[in-house]
């Protein structure tokens, strides 16, 4: 969830010799053009690539490279690069100029990463040119597609030489070393190389054509929602189904339902009958079919369950007891090990109280490999989970409704902020990558409801989630006003088909202090760092019931022992927990 972070440490860049020979190879000879090198070498993935690759300039030239992480889900990124070279001036920012001729490498290295890349960049004297000439002459291109460029020099006496050019173009991009990608322009284009001393210049033309015309898309796909479903006996529930095509996009489609277990009419009202056991909902259209496994139970005994909406914190349950008192709280998030997650689901259900399993949860270095997500990691620990016995004790309590659902990631859009609170670069965690986890979790336990922890615009808002089904979504005094950042939360789970479960920060998330003493006066006491202060007892009441009553549950960041022992805490909590026991309830699974 939400924590005050340092500054990221920075990256020591040695320039003892030493360190440099360890970082720059030797230099191949350069060719008798400006022009790129086309044969990139195979990254794994991640790594880093350094651009231009290969480069010719003349003396007191600048010439700008720039590193990319590649090899991640989301594409090449930019990333912060430290540089160092063999020969010549190279600033922090990756400008490169030499005062003498001669071949020299240009090595970057990402921040964080373990990776090197090294560009090979000549130098070159001015000559008294004549001409310079452009090679190729003429070009036909596609919008999107790259094509190297060459400068040719040439002097009085008819010889070839190399040159130092600068490059341009209107209707694509160009790199320095000569490389053009075509813009999304169609039409003809000039492409411009100009010595960097005599000024001399040539220019050779592009043509980029337009795509051709898209095929009309296609039925490809039928998709149920929700996936899967947990109900007592009698119980009713309702399923939408659409349509996915050949690009991608969802699209209505009219259905046939079919139902085994119960009964289910032709708007996707199931009503489940009265055995229990494992069933199915079934939608078809078109040849194409989709399935959601129904788990029925008998309903529990009276009492066993919490009613309402359930309203808990981030930890502070031992397993047998709240550390205040049972009446305060309903619902507990832990992090809890296959070892203790059975004894710890019945010691729930016989406290009355739900929990939210982060079965996959703890620190995030846990699950970092050299600073970055390690995906095995996860596996092998979501792995120990996998017995006969957890998985009929996890259907039970959610059958019981004992168990709520399980986050299966804290901040996927945490990137570079060092003390372990990262999943590695920028771009490392895509909303993709996370449903890959959610699909993983569900696999395992397919009445589950599967969730992740972030708040909703922090991470990829344009993009949808999938198989993730509900989104903890929490709230600070900082993010403005608390009706209006429900109700764009709302909004996207409405858009995503998934439920909300709002969680306010109580321990940072009051209204700041700024005015030059951080004494949080007046507010709900002070903050991890300046100039955090903690919500007020006034503060819980008035969120809490925006908030509460909107989502599928709400969570507290985080039990604070001597917060949670203030008296005037104590009774704002009751009186939140009073308002959402009125409340009618609801799944966090779609």
């Amino acid at each position: 969830m939400t924590y005050t972070f340092k500054l990221s440490r920075r990256l020591a860049v040695s320039r003892e010799s030493a360190v440099l020979a360890a970082w720059v190879m030797v230099a191949a000879c350069a060719g008798d053009s400006t022009g790129p090198d086309t044969n990139v070498n195979s990254f794994g993935s991640p790594a880093l690539q350094v651009t231009p690759r290969k480069v010719t300039i003349e003396t007191n030239q600048p010439v700008l490279f720039r590193g990319h992480i590649v090899g991640l889900e989301s594409g090449a990124v930019l990333t912060p690069i430290a540089w160092v070279s063999s020969g010549g001036l190279i600033r922090s920012d990756g400008t490169f100029s030499s005062t003498s001729s001669g071949t020299f490498k240009v090595v970057g290295r990402g921040r964080g990463w373990k990776q090197v890349d090294t560009a090979t960049v000549t130098v070159v004297p001015p000559a008294d040119l004549v001409r310079l000439q452009i090679a190729p002459d003429t070009a036909t291109l596609a919008v999107g597609e790259s094509r190297p460029y060459t400068a040719t020099g040439y002097l009085q006496d008819g010889s070839a030489t190399s040159v130092g050019v600068t490059w341009s173009s209107k209707g694509g991009t160009l790199d320095p070393s000569g490389l053009f990608t075509a813009g999304d322009s169609a039409g003809r284009w000039r492409v411009i190389a100009t010595n960097a001393s005599s000024g001399l210049a040539d220019t050779a033309f592009v043509r980029i054509e337009s795509p051709p015309a898209p095929a009309a898309p296609t039925l490809v796909s039928v998709v149920l929602a929700p996936g899967s479903a947990s109900l007592t006996t009698g119980g009713s529930k309702t399923f939408a189904a659409y349509g996915r095509n050949s690009v991608g996009d969802s699209v209505a489609v009219p259905v046939t339902f079919q139902a085994t277990g119960g009964t289910i009419s032709s708007t996707g009202l199931y009503t489940a009958g009265t055995v229990g056991g494992n069933f199915r909902v079934i939608a078809s259209a078109s040849g194409l079919a989709d399935t959601a496994p129904v788990a029925l139970t008998a309903p529990s005994q009276p009492g066993t369950t919490v009613s309402g909406l359930p309203f808990g914190t981030y930890g502070g349950w031992d397993g047998a007891r709240l550390l205040t008192s049972p009446t305060d709280f309903s619902l507990s998030s832990q992090s809890l090990t296959a070892s203790v997650i059975i004894d710890r689901i019945n010691a729930a259900r016989s406290n009355k109280v739900k929990l939210v399993l982060a079965m996959t949860g703890g620190k995030h270095e846990n699950y970092l490999t050299d600073g970055v997500f390690d995906r095995s990691k996860w596996d092998a620990r979501l792995a120990t989970y996998n017995t006969a016995a957890i998985r009929t004790a996890v259907a039970q309590g959610v059958a019981d409704g004992t168990i709520v659902g399980a986050n299966v990631m804290d901040e996927p859009h945490v990137s570079g902020m060092g003390d372990g609170n990262t999943w590695g670069p920028a771009g490392t965690m895509t909303k993709v990558r996370v449903d890959s986890l959610c699909q993983a979790v569900k696999t395992l336990f397919p009445t589950l409801p599967v969730g992740v922890a972030h708040q909703h615009d922090k991470f990829e808002p344009q993009n949808s989630y999938r198989v993730c089904e509900f989104l903890i979504d929490q709230y600070s005094s900082r993010l403005g006003d608390v009706t209006t950042w429900r109700d764009a939360g709302l909004a996207l789970g409405r858009r995503d088909h998934m439920a909300i479960l709002f969680s306010m920060n109580i321990i940072n998330g009051g209204l700041q202090d700024k005015d030059g003493v951080w004494d949080c006066s007046g507010t709900g006491g002070l903050g991890e760092l300046a100039p955090n202060c903690s919500m007020s007892p006034q503060q819980l009441r008035s969120y809490g019931a925006v908030l509460g009553p909107a989502g599928c549950g709400l969570l507290m960041w985080r039990y604070d022992v001597e917060y949670m022992a203030r008296l005037e805490n104590l009774q704002a909590f009751r009186d939140v927990k009073a308002l959402l026991a009125g409340q009618p309830p609801r799944t966090c699974g779609r």
